[in-house]
């Protein structure tokens, strides 16, 4: 079995079995992470999780020069986008109305909210907000990643996220009053 990461990517290349298994083994909570933030459901993200990494074996000749974490997350990304169009097939219709954003800053009640309301929260959004606020917040990609991910352009982007988040604020409200 090899004994570095890049050494591990370099026998997947191969089809090396025992390799996949260390390389899955590495990376398989992340992934379900990942899946379960945009799916908001186990049983939904572990089969997602699954398929990942069953497309991730199969195409690790165009893994470049992208770091195998990366490279991974945005194909378990893809593939819950694919699972939820599956299910929702008009889920990445969008307003195109832009809005211009000054959001001031986060106030003390803000900031003092519990991870596990905010959680809570996400669960209650609507899909479509779900996987912006994921996607931004909790995975790390930039309004122009994200535009790209969607399919959507970079001022729509933006905006859904603005909403996202202001929708997440009037839902931990409700639940704190």
């Amino acid at each position: 079995m090899a004994t570095s990461l890049e050494q591990t990517v370099a026998a997947c290349k191969k089809h090396d079995f025992k390799a996949q298994r260390a390389f899955y083994n590495l990376f398989y909570r992340m992934v379900y992470n990942t899946c379960c933030r945009m799916l908001s459901n186990a049983m939904d993200a572990e089969e997602c999780m699954q398929d990942a990494f069953v497309k991730a074996f199969g195409k690790f000749h165009a893994i470049g020069d992208a770091p195998p974490e990366a490279w991974l997350k945005r194909i378990a990304i893809n593939t819950c986008l694919d699972a939820l169009k599956a299910k929702h097939p008009d889920w990445t219709e969008t307003d195109e109305t832009l809005y211009i954003v000054n959001e001031p800053p986060p106030d003390e009640e803000t900031m003092n909210w519990k991870v596990e309301q905010v959680k809570a929260a996400m669960e209650q959004l609507p899909e479509k907000y779900r996987i912006i606020l994921s996607l931004y917040l909790m995975e790390g990609y930039d309004h122009e990643e994200i535009a790209e991910i969607l399919q959507l352009n970079e001022a729509t982007a933006r905006s859904q996220y603005s909403r996202a988040k202001q929708k997440l604020i009037e839902i931990i409200k409700k639940v704190e009053i």
